[in-house]
């Protein structure tokens, strides 16, 4: 399954935490962005999650972007929730 996500506009950290969201839920995420910060904040978690990632750039600085699971990264969501439960599970 996949998603689309239109990001233009949103502040700094907004475009990478909803690609992040959305990789861990779908197979394959598009985000389309308006900035070249969002495109390497973007990239950066690409390589953190061990997705690959497509890049095109459209006219007056929009990218569109693709991350794709790859098979090996598909207990990524899985430990990602884990981990992020465990923080919130202590006293």
């Amino acid at each position: 399954m996949s998603d689309h996500i239109d990001a233009k506009g949103l502040g700094c950290a907004e475009p990478v935490l909803l690609a992040r969201r959305s990789i861990e839920l779908h197979d394959e995420t598009t985000i389309i962005v308006d900035t070249r910060e969002s495109l390497e904040n973007i990239r950066v978690l690409a390589t953190h999650t061990g997705c690959s990632i497509g890049i095109a750039e459209k006219p007056e600085g929009i990218y569109s972007i693709t991350l794709k699971k790859k098979p090996d990264t598909a207990g990524y969501a899985r430990e990602s929730r884990q981990s992020g439960n465990k923080g919130n599970n202590e006293s």
